[in-house]
């Protein structure tokens, strides 16, 4: 079955996401309520409001400056309402030259496989998993 609207609808979530990735609310308006987030370092977040905080508390430090471009590879439909989106995510480290040869706050990697579960809610797409799987290169 064609969910050509649908599909339209969650590939926009996905692009706003990465629009608004240094935006704290409208980003973590994009996610459930009990939104589960693992990030490329292995950081695991539950539920909205951790979300916010966790994202606050970067968007304050050097992590800022670190941007991420995402390309959507697949949409499958579990049900009508839920959707896996598997993404190849690349990540542009802007950091501190000084920040980034230290071994602590290295990223474990440039890209990795996004993995969203989408989820509608109200008639609008909402992210209520990500998983970033790093790619070692």
């Amino acid at each position: 079955m064609e969910h050509n609207e649908d599909v339209a609808a969650i590939r926009r979530l996905v692009a706003d996401a990465e629009t608004h990735q240094n935006d704290l609310d409208p980003f973590v308006a994009l996610h459930t309520a009990d939104t589960a987030v693992v990030n490329i370092a292995g950081r695991r977040v539950a539920g909205r409001d951790a979300l916010a905080k966790a994202m606050q508390a970067a968007l304050e430090s050097p992590l800022a400056d670190v941007i991420t471009r995402t390309e959507v590879a697949d949409i499958r439909f579990v049900r009508p309402d839920v959707a896996i989106v598997a993404s190849m995510k690349r990540v542009f480290d802007g950091r501190d030259p000084e920040v980034t040869r230290d071994p602590r706050a290295a990223l474990p990697s440039t890209s990795g496989w996004l993995t969203y579960v989408a989820v509608k809610e109200d008639g609008a797409w909402r992210i209520a998993s990500a998983q970033t799987t790093p790619i070692r290169t």
